[in-house]
This record gives C-alpha cells, sequence and structure tokens, in this order.
C-alpha cells in the first residue's frame, strides 16, 4: 500500500502570508495530530514553521503520534552566510525531526548553477547519513524546473539514494514525462496538488478523480512506486480556511486517493 502523507501546509491558513507577511504559522499541528491520525494518515510532510516556530516539546509529541517523514524546507541556496545558516538550520531540524527526507529547491538564476551544485552538495553531507535532500523542482521559482538542467545538476552532486525529487499532480503529462526520462530513478514521492494558480483556488479530490486517475496510470506506467502527499486541499483562501475545515477536508480526500491508488 502506497504510503500517504499530509502536508502540513495544508491546514495553515498563513501559508502565503495572508495573515500576516512574515508566514509565521497560526496552526499549532499537536492540536490537531489526533485528529490526523485517526483519519488514517501514514505520516505528515512537515511544514518548517510548524516545528520551527512551535513550543518546545511538540516535535516529541508529533513523532510520538506519527512520522514527520518529510521536512518541507524553504533553505535558501544563495550565497552569502544568511544563506548558509537557512540550509544549516533546515539541516538541523530535519535530523530533529527524524525526517528520511528533506525538500527544497535552488535558486532561479540561471548564472549560479554550478554555486547551486556545490552547495547543494556542501549540505547534503550535513544531513543525516539515512536522509535524502529531495528536489521539488518548482516551476517559475528554480532553475531545476527544467529537466535537463535538474539532471545535469543532480548528476554532479550525487547518488539516487540521498538525492531524490518529487512530481506534481498539476504537472503536464509531457513534463512529468520529462522529468523521468531525465532522472526518473529520483523521483520517489508525489504532491498531490491541483491548485488553480489563474485564481487560487483548489477543488475536492473527488471533484477530479478522473484527473488523479490518469496521473496515477501514467507515473505508475512510467515506474513511479513512491509515497504521496496530500500538499492542498479545497478551502485555501476562503472563509473554510480553517485547521477544522481543512482536516475535515483532507480527511475525505484521503479516501478518494486511496481508492485512487488501490486501483
Amino acid at each position: 500500500m502506497s504510503e500517504i502523507l499530509l502536508g502540513t501546509v495544508a491546514i495553515e491558513p498563513n501559508r502565503w502570508g495572508t495573515i500576516t507577511a512574515d508566514r509565521a504559522p497560526v496552526v499549532r499541528v499537536a492540536d490537531w495530530i489526533a485528529a490526523i491520525d485517526g483519519a488514517g494518515f501514514d505520516g505528515l510532510e512537515i511544514w518548517d514553521g510548524h516545528v520551527t516556530a512551535a513550543p518546545d516539546g511538540d516535535v516529541d509529541r508529533l513523532r510520538s503520534v506519527l512520522p514527520l517523514a518529510l521536512f518541507n524546507s524553504y533553505a535558501d541556496f544563495g550565497p552569502g552566510d544568511d544563506a548558509a545558516r537557512s540550509r544549516e538550520a533546515a539541516a538541523e531540524w530535519t535530523a530533529r525531526c527524524g525526517s528520511r527526507a528533506v525538500k527544497f529547491n535552488v535558486g532561479n538564476d540561471p548564472a549560479d548553477e554550478q554555486g547551486y551544485v556545490e552547495r547543494l552538495a556542501s549540505w547534503i553531507g550535513e544531513l543525516p547519513g539515512d536522509t535524502a535532500a529531495m528536489c521539488e523542482c518548482h516551476q517559475g521559482i528554480s532553475i531545476a524546473e527544467d529537466p535537463l538542467v535538474a539532471a545535469r545538476m543532480f548528476d554532479q552532486v550525487g547518488p539516487a539514494d540521498r538525492l531524490q525529487a518529487l512530481v506534481h499532480t498539476h504537472d503536464a503529462p509531457d513534463l512529468v514525462r520529462a522529468k523521468f526520462d531525465a532522472y526518473g530513478d529520483r523521483i520517489t514521492h508525489v504532491h498531490v496538488n491541483f491548485l488553480d494558480f489563474t485564481v487560487m483556488t483548489h477543488p475536492r479530490l473527488g471533484d477530479v478523480v478522473e484527473r488523479l486517475g490518469e496521473f496515477h496510470r501514467l507515473v505508475t506506467d512510467l515506474g513511479f512506486r513512491g509515497s504521496w502527499t496530500l500538499e492542498f486541499v479545497a478551502g485555501l483562501l476562503t472563509e473554510d480556511d480553517t485547521p477544522a475545515v481543512l482536516v475535515e477536508q483532507a480527511t475525505a480526500d484521503l479516501t478518494v486517493l486511496r481508492e485512487v491508488l488501490a486501483g
């Protein structure tokens, strides 16, 4: 059975700084961990602010209920001391969370490609030996959005057990195929995200189950056998953007996702 995680960013109303510009979390995940566990999730993809800004003891409390399988990092891969400190902190928090992988994105400056390679390689050396760096390869914010650029960088940095990647359900099929062609052995995870970027809304999975099924068949045919995160759910940026409603929607979406993956 495929492992399904809840991305805690999905239940955070301030995920994009719409409440306070500093994007400080307004949700304490420990208050919702029993409901998340009861829904049947296999673990969490923990948004960095949900542990870095949490009260002392929350990491241990969360880990006692569900694995913090992925650490969702926003570490800076640019040059300079501040960026280096952000990467160091991300590595330290990943270790504290006991995560098997840490999500990252390099920057968007093509002229700094070799710098990203060198800083990424150094950062992986700071991670626990059994922890992988997982490139989100996010469109619009990272030069790794280009599969050929990403593959070129990855080949210089390290093997697939230390440097992995994910794909998104909203990626166009041709882009998904290009990513698998370029570095398919590194793709171990999927972000379930059908966000409509034009109006910033997200559907219920039950309303896009055919698209979800098509994506699942595509990546399965390409050899994917990895894990999945519910990254966003319906209700974001609406009056329903509250943890109670979002956890309830995530619970409903989990049922849909399990059925699709089982099919």
